[in-house]
């Protein structure tokens, strides 16, 4: 298996011989580079060619066309260090895989969606029917059968073996000269029971032989059993040019569905095999361009809300935001929407200013559309953008998230975290509750795990990643804030109190709708003590306050 990088600048000679001119471009008379992300086999030199997304490269990467594409797979710096402490392509194997199916999965989950219908239309490239068999796919299902039935390969292989040279003692005794000794006759020719031909056996011994052949070349784990006689090096390579002539002629010795269900699998292998070694097997092409949409889909798999109105994702501008989800607001009882937006970058790089002020733009559209549903006295009770009373603005949250490949190339962990403080964007300084004032966080995700997140069918483990994310995006959100800011919670004397003072209170005070006179108000530090002494008289009470 030949391994590629999107966006990585390689030889265009060397590219041309394990890819198609078709999917990369020259960047100058040497030099080209691929801005595709998926699986492409090969059949001129029988190869599988996967091209990994841009996340696994850093300025470190090495200069891979110092090596010869058709006998090493091409690496970056991190995965060659850990791969030579755990046994070379394995890892790659996995993640190579696991790409795989989520571009599959992906395929699947848009065909027929209404994301099929706008420019990402042409970005799937593939000639794969949706049951068609890939070098690739019929791997995985051999791997698969293998993990899933090692009870009945042992049930298979204790009864092939439970007769087998079992002593028959009568055919010993009436055939065989015995030694006598102290009157004991001792027989050292013993004659065993005979085995008909083991059918089943033979096909385990195929089987096994497969996946040792397949692991030299893909690099997966694999110990074959020891009570098999293997069929290795070029005995093995006459049985794939024979392989489907051999399994025909055994065709119907097989009555179980777990027999029959291996014999497929075996079959396709060795049609296959057979097809590319004439000649007639055509390129597999399953590429993705501009793999962010992908990213972007796994990443609300994980973290979004796909039931919500398709108006808040798709806004009236044309623009349409990647993650919206209805959560806790961060004034008490209230709830609000949080808006984010995946980064696809390699590691080195960071959010832009095109992409700060795109964020800022989602965040005033979701704003003003439930400011027209708040007009409309249409808005849900529970969803808090302006409060009447102040004329004040509710906090809404927004994020960006980008992904990195963790330096264990752990699948299992999300490594989630805050990089850096929130950015802040304002109209008028020490203005909170102001709708324009608004504040977008920035979180690393380890990369491998949104992969097997996205495929996984532990339904228990994406509601519980959920939960756990949208309680700490909000934490951290809420912890900041407090950081920046004194709360108070002020009881006015009466209600001419904010029209009193509104000039100097405006974007400063929110009521929240379980407070009945109560109002807060939010203070940049240091405290500006003016503020506080001119409205003392007008105020019942005061005490200080945290966002929770």
């Amino acid at each position: 298996m030949i391994v590629l990088f999107e966006e990585y600048q390689y030889n265009t000679e060397r590219l041309k011989k394990v890819l198609s001119e078709r999917y990369f471009f020259p960047i100058n008379s040497s030099k080209s580079k691929i801005n595709y992300v998926g699986y492409y086999f090969n059949p001129t030199i029988n190869e599988a060619v996967v091209i990994l997304p841009k996340v696994f490269i850093n300025e470190k990467s090495l200069a891979f066309d110092e090596f010869d594409p058709e006998t090493l797979i091409y690496q970056t710096i991190e995965i060659k260090e850990k791969l030579s402490k755990t046994g070379k392509d394995k890892i790659v194997f996995e993640i190579s895989t696991w790409l795989f199916r989520a571009i599959q999965q992906f395929n699947k989950r848009h065909y027929y969606n209404s994301i099929s219908e706008n420019q990402f239309l042409n970005q799937i490239v593939t000639n794969l029917e949706e049951k068609s068999n890939t070098e690739l796919d019929i791997i995985l299902s051999l791997l698969k059968f293998y993990k899933e039935n090692q009870s009945f390969f042992t049930f298979i292989s204790k009864s092939a073996h439970s007769q087998k040279n079992k002593i028959n003692w009568n055919k010993t005794i009436n055939k065989k000269q015995p030694i006598v000794h102290d009157n004991t006759p001792i027989y050292f020719d013993l004659a065993t029971t005979s085995k008909k031909v083991n059918y089943e056996e033979e096909l385990f011994v195929l089987f096994y032989s497969t996946l040792n052949f397949i692991k030299s070349k893909y690099a997966f784990d694999f110990s074959p059993p020891q009570n098999y006689e293997l069929i290795i090096g070029h005995h093995y390579e006459n049985v794939l040019r024979k392989g489907c002539r051999y399994l025909k002629s055994i065709k119907y010795k097989y009555y179980s569905d777990k027999m029959i269900s291996l014999y497929n699998l075996l079959y396709a292998f060795f049609e296959r095999s057979e097809k590319t070694q004439s000649k007639k097997q055509i390129e597999e092409v399953l590429l993705i361009k501009d793999f962010n949409i992908v990213f972007e889909d796994m990443i609300d798999d994980l973290i979004g809300d796909s039931k919500l109105l398709p108006e808040l994702k798709n806004h009236a501008d044309g623009k349409q935001v990647d993650h919206i989800y209805k959560y806790k607001s961060l004034l008490v009882e209230d709830e609000i929407y949080f808006v984010g937006d995946s980064k696809y970058y390699k590691p080195q790089n960071s959010v832009g200013k095109y992409s700060k002020a795109k964020q800022f733009t989602y965040a005033k559209n979701v704003i003003q559309y439930n400011i027209d549903l708040f007009n409309d006295n249409k808005l849900d009770k529970q969803l808090r953008y302006r409060e009447n009373l102040t004329e004040g603005y509710n906090i809404t949250p927004n994020f960006f998230i980008s992904a990195f490949v963790n330096k264990d190339f752990d699948f299992s962990k999300s490594y989630l975290d805050e990089t850096g403080k929130p950015i802040i964007q304002t109209h008028f300084e020490n203005r909170l509750f102001d709708r324009d004032t608004l504040f977008v966080q920035s979180y690393n995700i380890n990369f491998l795990f949104v992969l097997s997140s996205y495929l996984t069918n532990n339904s228990t483990l994406k509601a519980n990643f959920k939960k756990d994310t949208q309680k700490k995006f909000r934490e951290k959100l809420v912890s900041f804030i407090n950081d920046k800011y004194h709360f108070y919670i002020l009881e006015p004397n009466d209600n001419t109190f904010i029209d009193k003072h509104f000039k100097l209170l405006n974007g400063k005070v929110y009521k929240p709708s379980h407070f009945t006179e109560e109002v807060i108000l939010a203070l940049e530090k240091p405290d500006q003590t003016d503020i506080i002494s001119k409205i003392q008289s007008d105020i019942r009470t005061k005490k200080e306050y945290n966002l929770t």
